[in-house]
């Protein structure tokens, strides 16, 4: 990944990187559930992974933006910086409902939900 070094961005470019990886994120839980559909669980779980290593990424920026804070940097919190962490969160949520639901997938053995 060929990013400036962190110490040489911007808040603005700090939020859209956390934009980017938590979006990255996201993404992958998305098509790691349709492979777990497809009954692909191998490719599932590397979606997954893929999917952790980039929210990590973003958790790595939001560090970055707490611990500048605590050390008195002022940081302007405008809607750009709102919005990317929400988007975060999210993220956050979405992968670990994915890896839930992987997990339930692969107990049961791939048998099909149906409603009730």
């Amino acid at each position: 990944k060929e990013y400036m070094d962190n110490e040489q961005m911007n808040n603005e470019q700090m939020a859209f990187t956390l934009i980017l990886h938590s979006g990255n994120a996201r993404s992958l839980a998305h098509e790691a559930l349709d492979l777990l559909k497809a009954d692909q669980q191998s490719e599932a779980n590397d979606k997954l992974k893929e999917a952790r290593q980039e929210l990590v990424e973003a958790q790595k920026m939001h560090a970055r933006f707490l611990r500048d804070m605590a050390c008195g940097e002022n940081i302007p919190i405008d809607l750009l910086l709102v919005h990317a962490e929400d988007h975060v969160c999210s993220s956050q949520t979405c992968l670990e409902m994915a890896e839930e639901v992987a997990f339930m997938y692969q107990k049961f053995g791939g048998q099909q939900y149906v409603a009730a």
